[in-house]
């Protein structure tokens, strides 16, 4: 279980590792706030409840066998971390795709409040 003196950035890793890498999506109840808000490009303010998370989670589970998120910058202060990811993408029949972008997490006493993220780029960093 997660408490408020957990640093922002242990939290994210652990939703890295246990909800992405380990497919674990019963720790989202642990690690997201419920309900948990997603800020989209086009000014639109998603309200996600846990079972919301989870389902969306679900479906990127569905179209790839694995998923590797690798952080290659991270900026942080007391309840934000910005991340530039690259996440190398496995289909069931083993193609290999990475994708870069930018993600903005808020968590606040141990639980991710808020998620800033734009449509990911394909390829790596430069």
């Amino acid at each position: 279980m997660t408490n408020s003196k957990t640093n922002p950035l242990e939290v994210v890793d652990r939703y890295t590792e246990q909800v992405y890498h380990q497919r674990d999506l019963t720790s989202l109840e642990d690690l997201v706030a419920d309900p948990m808000i997603r800020h989209e490009p086009d000014g639109t303010r998603l309200v996600l409840t846990i079972e919301q998370a989870t389902l969306r989670i679900a479906s990127f589970h569905q179209q790839f066998r694995s998923m590797r998120f690798t952080n290659r910058k991270i900026i942080q202060d007391q309840e934000s971390i910005a991340a530039a990811y690259e996440a190398d993408l496995v289909t069931e029949d083993g193609e290999v795709s990475t994708i870069c972008g930018i993600e903005i997490f808020t968590v606040r006493e141990g639980r991710i409040t808020e998620v800033w993220n734009a449509p990911a780029g394909n390829g790596s960093w430069g």
